[in-house]
């Protein structure tokens, strides 16, 4: 979750980095997937850069039901999800 330490996202404690981490885990198993099978058109335009948005999407709806997990605004957003998905890509290739 080194996510948190990014300007504009907070996390209130390390319980609830904790409960962030699994419920990100959790959608990105089960609802990650669904959403790219139903984005894939637009994704394959986009040259995958849609998953950038896919990112900010999950993130933004676990900021909503998780409330001890703030993201100030679009831009911090929008670079945790940069962030996750360069770390993604460099896990991958490991």
């Amino acid at each position: 979750m080194g996510t948190c330490y990014l300007p504009g996202i907070s996390v209130e404690g390390f319980q609830f980095a904790m409960l962030i981490a699994f419920v990100l885990t959790v959608v990105n198993i089960f609802i990650k997937p669904l959403l790219k099978l139903i984005a894939f058109p637009i994704n394959l335009l986009s040259f995958g850069l849609f998953n950038l948005v896919i990112n900010f999407g999950i993130l933004y709806g676990v900021s909503y039901l998780i409330p001890q997990y703030h993201i100030a605004d679009i831009l911090s957003g929008f670079i945790a999800s940069v962030v996750i998905a360069v770390a993604y890509v460099l896990l991958k290739n490991v």
